[in-house]
């Protein structure tokens, strides 16, 4: 607020108790509702924290109406004594607030007579503060400081000012509490975004397979991904991702893949050619990617008009194909035959084994043909540990996806489910875990 602008508090105070003197309509006549009395510190402080964002030191700030320096002890207990919810009272000196009173120091001075005879002024308990906060700052930028202050100086309470004019006072407390509930309001609304990247219901009927997707995140963020990107009504990308380390710096990476192909819908881009789209993306990864990070990925590209589909591995976990014919199993793994994304050498081997008809392809390519079954995972479902340690290894992940096979479309994500939680027990998620199963 400008100086010009500056509310002097005493008139103020004075207007609200005139107003509040006046004839008012009972709002509750028409609501049903009883109607809330509140003081005039309680609708000052309403009234000025509308014009204030959650983030600001403003919307914290609450209003109590500062006493002098020269106050009498026994006049600051009584009013404690009355105002159960009081924690502290700010101190003016030549009309500046220099300090608070708290009410442990109160409470203190009341259990001895002798400091109640011998100290008739407040003076020698005020905690002065030097620092000043003001409303309209960031809370989240001045907490480091409040915090620094407290651990220094013990000092809880702090005044903030709105230009030049007293608007309030603010507790250590009362910034621990926003922040944490400030971030605890971002990360729901992260959490709902990341979700909203891995493929909607719509998406994932109308492809001409079947696709069933289990994940869940050992943090409230994680660093897993899936996406379809269909490129013609007989073609289409199918990709299992997981970027190296865990939580938000992990899960804006996933985003970043994510929108890679929401780009490409959204461009006229009509490539059907699933190597340059690869190595389009780990040419772009490769440019956003921080140093040190990587994201292995197991894609698969299929194409119904042809009858046949390929295996892109790069540097991810096993990826299983299983078909049966009567009551033989047939189980083939699929290993990385190339890097993780991101580096800019998948890219390279791509586009070199398209430059040479001589060049052995990174990739594996199968002919399409109805009952194959094809199983991708992150790497948390074989870590992932049970009570004693035990991990739960790639064996046991090939045997699970051999016994999958003749489980109904329907209970698909409940049987990886329930695989998950009867191995973990009461252990701890270590790592997220996203497990596909493709149906042709």
């Amino acid at each position: 607020m400008d100086e010009e602008e500056s509310i002097d508090l005493s008139e103020f105070s004075q207007d609200l108790a005139d107003a509040q003197a006046s004839e008012d309509v009972d709002e509750s006549l028409f609501t049903g509702k009883e109607k809330k009395v509140q003081n005039k510190e309680e609708e000052f402080s309403s009234m000025l924290h509308e014009n204030f964002s959650p983030k600001q030191i403003g919307s914290i700030a609450r209003y109590t109406e500062p006493v002098s320096v020269s106050f009498a002890l026994d006049a600051v207990i009584q009013l404690f004594k009355e105002d159960d919810s009081l924690q502290a009272i700010p101190v003016e000196e030549y009309d500046h607030v220099v300090g608070f009173i708290d009410r442990k120091t109160v409470d203190s001075v009341s259990g001895s007579m002798w400091k109640r005879i011998t100290s008739s002024g407040i003076e020698e308990f005020i905690k002065k503060v030097d620092v000043i906060l003001y409303a309209r700052e960031y809370i989240e930028n001045n907490l480091k400081k409040v915090s620094d202050i407290n651990r220094k100086y013990e000092i809880n309470y702090f005044p903030v000012f709105n230009g030049k004019s007293f608007f309030g006072m603010v507790s250590l407390d009362d910034f621990l509490d926003r922040t944490a509930e400030i971030r605890e309001q971002d990360l729901a609304k992260a959490i709902v975004i990341q979700k909203s990247f891995f493929p909607h219901d719509d998406v994932i009927a109308s492809v001409p397979y079947r696709f069933c997707c289990w994940n869940q995140m050992a943090n409230e963020l994680g660093g897993d991904m899936v996406s379809i990107y269909r490129l013609s009504d007989s073609c289409s990308l199918v990709g299992c991702f997981d970027v190296s380390g865990k939580n938000v710096a992990a899960s804006l990476l996933t985003v970043t893949v994510s929108t890679f192909f929401h780009a490409l819908l959204a461009t006229s881009n009509k490539s059907r050619n699933p190597v340059h789209i690869i190595a389009m993306l780990d040419k772009y990864l490769a440019r956003v990617v921080p140093p040190g990070n990587f994201i292995t990925a197991a894609i698969c590209y299929v194409d119904y008009e042809k009858k046949n589909f390929c295996i892109f591995n790069c540097g991810h976990t096993t990826t299983y194909l299983i078909r049966k014919q009567g009551d033989k199993v047939y189980n083939v793994s699929i290993d990385p035959k190339l890097p993780p994304l991101s580096m800019g050498e998948v890219h390279d081997q791509l586009m070199a084994s398209m430059e040479s008809k001589d060049a052995t392809h990174p990739f594996t390519a199968y002919k399409l043909s109805p009952g194959i079954h094809l199983s991708m995972y992150s790497d948390g479902f074989t870590d992932m540990k049970d009570e004693n340690g035990e991990r739960y290894e790639d064996a046991r992940a090939k045997d699970f996806f051999t016994r999958l096979y003749d489980v109904a479309d329907s209970d698909v994500r409940g049987e990886v489910e329930k695989t998950v939680k009867e191995w973990i027990g009461t252990a701890i998620l270590p790592d997220d875990v996203t497990v596909l199963d493709i149906r042709f």
